[in-house]
């Protein structure tokens, strides 16, 4: 995986220097090619040092790691937004030189204005500024600390008894390199002093299981009178499922808080109301989508079995596209996260909406609701207009 990253890494800042080397056409030579390449030279160091000194793909060095580490970041998705914004102007500036070369001495192109084409290619020059500015924003944003989100679910023929019943919702932490278990171990606290009636934690945990135990720790230290009742996500598989299964495991030995659901349900009681929470498997299909369908069909078939109309239930589900099969087998809320909302968002609507079908927020299909977070945490510290989140969520009579 370091292989992956590094040979990304390369190949961005190889696009970044053609694309800067045509907008500046002095970046190519002296002291300024040097500092560029010295710059991605620091930022592929950033991933390499750790694995080389002993500390894994996912450890960082002691002191100087975070900081190396998020200049990295912040260069890497500067470079990115360099190649994306800069090279229209790139090619606008490689034509106009072409058609000069072409034009006789002293005589512009025909239907050129070279004024206005001027303007248009010095413009582009403003990219790299625009690009750092817009990554060193990102990055902040994405490192501050998290929001307490409060969101209301009206819900048709909802008992009185759960009118009010409050959800406390935390996803996508992801902890490692950015994220440490102390930020998790907060958005815990901050579920505890909302005083929510149940904890969820919707997948995609962890991301360096050398932070396992301290991760588990923080779940359980989850005050709910329900307790915490979490599903896997993508990155559990991918990072190490066994480990983390066991880590849950130990906290139930244990007589903890926190519960994990793999395609079961789990009824709780509460004032007298029966409330089924369904909790379903990441539908692992990296590369045929109708194979992910099958799976999450599957999983509703498992999982929802035992429901009875009586019960409110609501469904835990990491990937949001298992909404229609959690609506249809009778799921009056869904909870889910994977998306992290886009991590980018223009006048509050993601950049990024057509990704996913259901992408951030509250949709609704009938009597059947979906809340998709924004995510706790992050796997790369980069946000705008979408903050990371713990979600207070209050079932109330519609």
């Amino acid at each position: 995986m370091i292989f992956g990253r590094l040979l990304f890494i390369s190949l961005v800042n190889l696009l970044g220097y053609l694309v800067l080397k045509r907008l500046w056409p002095a970046l190519a030579s002296g002291w300024r090619r040097q500092a560029f390449l010295g710059l991605v030279l620091l930022s592929l160091l950033a991933w390499v040092l750790p694995v080389v000194l002993g500390f894994g793909s996912h450890g960082q060095l002691p002191v100087v790691g975070a900081p190396l580490r998020l200049f990295s970041i912040v260069w890497s998705i500067g470079v990115a937004i360099v190649v994306l914004g800069g090279a229209p102007f790139a090619l606008v500036r490689w034509w106009r030189q072409r058609r000069a070369a072409a034009a006789p001495a002293g005589v512009a192109p025909d239907g050129v204005d070279l004024e206005r084409r001027s303007l248009l290619v010095n413009a582009g020059r403003a990219v790299p500024f625009v690009a750092m500015g817009t990554s060193s924003a990102g990055v902040v944003n994405g490192i501050s600390g998290f929001e307490l989100r409060e969101v209301e679910v009206p819900l048709r023929n909802l008992p009185a008894a759960l009118d009010g019943f409050r959800i406390g919702q935390i996803t996508d932490v992801h902890v490692g390199p950015f994220i440490s278990a102390d930020y998790l171990r907060a958005a815990v606290a901050a579920m505890n002093d909302a005083g929510v009636h149940l904890q969820v934690m919707t997948g995609d945990l962890i991301d360096d299981l050398e932070q396992l135990d301290e991760a588990m720790a923080a779940l359980a230290a989850c005050e709910a009178p329900h307790g915490m009742i979490a599903v896997l996500g993508n990155h559990e598989h991918w990072r190490g499922l066994e480990p983390i299964l066991e880590g849950y495991e130990a906290i139930a030995r244990r007589g903890g808080p926190v519960r994990l659901l793999v395609d079961a349900s789990h009824v709780l009681e509460h004032a007298g109301q029966r409330l089924r929470v369904v909790g379903v498997d990441y539908p692992m299909s990296r590369s045929n989508p109708l194979a992910r369908a099958q799976r999450m069909r599957h999983s509703a078939e498992v999982a929802f079995q035992g429901a009875s109309p009586d019960e409110l239930v609501l469904c835990l589900s990491h990937h949001p596209s298992f909404f229609p099969f959690a609506a249809e087998r009778g799921a009056h809320l869904t909870l889910s996260g994977h998306t992290h909302g886009g991590q980018v968002a223009l006048l509050g609507m993601p950049v990024f909406w057509f990704v996913f079908d259901f992408m951030l927020g509250r949709y609704r299909k009938q009597d059947s609701h979906l809340y998709v977070s924004g995510g706790t945490g992050h796997w790369l510290p980069f946000r705008i207009g979408i903050p990371t989140e713990v979600t207070i969520l209050t079932l109330r009579k519609a």
